[in-house]
């Protein structure tokens, strides 16, 4: 079974799960990419109702309690180990991809890399799923996330502005933003020599560039880079739209994340 998600075949998941004994092991899971959009491969859509993003300290060594409902993990920068309560350890790099299901109680295990600091999106799959803590009532931090948002304007052209998300800094020297809603979300496979002409945003959608990265030209003549690891806001929807081209003639394993 091809465990890079670069390779295109197919998304390769390590999901962790309980037995009924609370004990956690670790199995392989596959999704086929069975859409298409322009040269875009595309997973079918899989019902989300939150993310949000999250970043570890280099010396960070604790454990991502259960949520008691499935989620995604996402990881975006550097690298983590995880484990299970029965002794795996699998260590995890961006453009790999934890499912997290229902762990009984339990909580994964998990260190940083010795590429330092890590960071991961995690996306809530059902209803009602949020955070435990209200991330509001946290301190900020200094340290934030940027990103590049994508609009329609006025005159029919794509424009793009920049922002960032705040970081609140938790009891276990971890970061978290706050919780952002959605309907869904896909993986999707772009090949080194991706070359989307003109196009809108399919929908309102957080796209992140696990590997690869992206990067954009728009109608009103701008052109942005999102590496691997960047958050990208597409919400051009209507008007003339944009291109997207690899960067570097890399392979971008992403996540396309449907705004509520």
């Amino acid at each position: 079974m091809e465990k890079d998600n670069t390779v295109g075949e197919h998304v390769f998941t390590n999901k962790i799960s309980a037995r009924e004994n609370g004990e956690c092991f670790f199995e392989d899971v596959t999704f086929p990419y069975d859409q298409a959009l322009g040269p875009l491969r595309q997973s079918s859509v899989i019902n989300a109702h939150l993310i949000n993003f999250n970043w570890w300290p280099a010396n960070f060594n604790g454990n991502i309690p259960d949520s008691a409902e499935p989620k995604v993990i996402l990881i975006m920068e550097g690298s983590a180990h995880f484990s299970a309560s029965n002794g795996e350890t699998r260590e995890l790099k961006p453009g790999d991809v934890l499912v997290q299901a229902d762990l009984k109680g339990s909580a994964i295990e998990v260190r940083s890399g010795i590429y330092g600091p890590f960071r991961a999106a995690h996306i809530y799959l059902n209803k009602g799923s949020a955070t435990k803590e209200n991330i509001l009532d946290l301190p900020k931090s200094d340290r934030s996330l940027p990103y590049v948002r994508n609009i329609s304007g006025n005159d029919g052209k794509s424009h793009f502005q920049d922002g960032v998300l705040e970081y609140y800094l938790k009891e276990d020297s971890s970061l978290a933003t706050k919780d952002i809603l959605l309907t869904k979300f896909q993986y999707v496979y772009a090949a080194s020599d991706l070359r989307f002409d003109w196009h809108n945003a399919p929908q309102r959608q957080i796209v992140l560039p696990l590997t690869g990265g992206t990067q954009g030209e728009n109608s009103d003549g701008s052109r942005r880079l999102v590496p691997a690891g960047g958050v990208y806001f597409g919400e051009d929807i209507t008007g003339e739209g944009h291109i997207t081209r690899s960067i570097d003639n890399g392979i971008r394993f992403s996540i396309f994340a449907h705004l509520a």
